[in-house]
Order: structure tokens, then sequence, then C-alpha cells
């Protein structure tokens, strides 16, 4: 039983440090897009009026207040030291597993503009009418996470979440339903 446990843990741990290249790129986006928040938060971007603590955010307040009244100045506290080092581990392994593969780390930027979906935004002939909406939920997702957080500072609001993963998840779904073969039975 204890090697059962044992096999079951090591493959977790597996799976952090030599992700698949999918787990890579969640690895990256959300690394990526963790450190944009933290260097918005330490320059005070992030919320009109308050200064987070990641360390209150993720603890629920167990650890230190989440939520501290900006100051005027830049503010750099230990939390931001550890979020940024959790990021950049994370982002690290996933740049890790892209070096391994063909096209290489360079490969990752690339595919972000050259892919199969975008070309779906201007023509419904490159993946049908699920590719071209899904193309548009998903940039309609992030230019209004974009806009919102330039425009209001609402970088972590629920509300421009709740919108933009909305779209940005639609998106996705619609996506990848545009890949599934056809099939041979009819359900009726």
């Amino acid at each position: 039983m204890s090697s059962e446990l044992g096999d079951k843990q090591s493959g977790i741990i597996s799976m952090i440090t030599d992700p698949s290249k999918c787990t890579a790129n969640w690895f990256i986006g959300l690394s990526m897009w963790g450190i944009l928040l933290a260097i918005l938060n330490i320059l005070g971007c992030v919320h009109p009026s308050y200064h987070y603590s990641w360390g209150g955010l993720f603890s629920f307040e167990m650890t230190n207040l989440a939520y501290e009244a900006k100051s005027d100045s830049a503010q750099f506290v230990a939390s931001d030291a550890v979020f940024i080092a959790i990021c950049s581990l994370f982002m690290s392994l996933g740049f890790k597993a892209y070096a391994k593969t063909e096209d290489g780390v360079a490969g990752f930027f690339m595919g972000l503009f050259v892919n199969d979906t975008w070309p779906a935004l201007a023509s419904i002939e490159e993946g049908g009418i699920q590719r071209t909406l899904a193309a548009w939920s998903t940039l309609l997702g992030f230019v209004f996470y974009i806009y919102f957080g330039i425009n209001n500072m609402g970088w972590m609001d629920p509300g421009v979440y709740s919108v933009s993963i909305a779209l940005i998840a639609f998106g996705f779904a619609l996506n990848h339903a545009s890949r599934v073969p056809e099939g041979e039975d009819n359900l009726d």
C-alpha cells in the first residue's frame, strides 16, 4: 500500500517538475500573468486605493491583512518577493519543458501569435463558425480585461474576472469543439 502511495506522490511531483506541453503552457501563462500583477501591485497600479498582500490573499488573512492602504510611492513587501519567486519557479519549469521540444522556448512565443485560431478571426473557412466565434470570444475576453485594467485600475476586480474568464473559457471550449472529428453514428 505504501508503494502505491509513493508511486502516486512521485507521479504528481514528476508532473510538476517535468510537465507536459499542455501543462507547461498553463505554467508559463499563469506565471506571466502573476508576475505582471505583482509588478503592478508593487507600483500601486493594481487597485485605486489598496495594495494587495499576496500572503494575506492566499491564506485568507490568517497570516496578515490581504488589503492594505495604498501609499503614494511604490510598496514592496516580503509577500511580493515570495509570490514573484513562486511564479518564476513555475515559469522556469514551463520553459524547461519547452526547451526539450523541437521548437524550443521560441516555439512557445511564436505559437501565441502563429497558430490556426487567429486566422479564423477574418475567415469562416479557417475552421468553421465555431473556430471564428472561439477566436473572437477569446480576443474579446483578453481585450476587455486589459482595457478595464488600464482604464479603471481594476486588474484584480471580481467583476472583470467574471466577464473576461467567461469569454476566454467559452473561446477555449469552442476552439476545442471545432477540432472534434465528425462522428459516424447518429445519436437520434
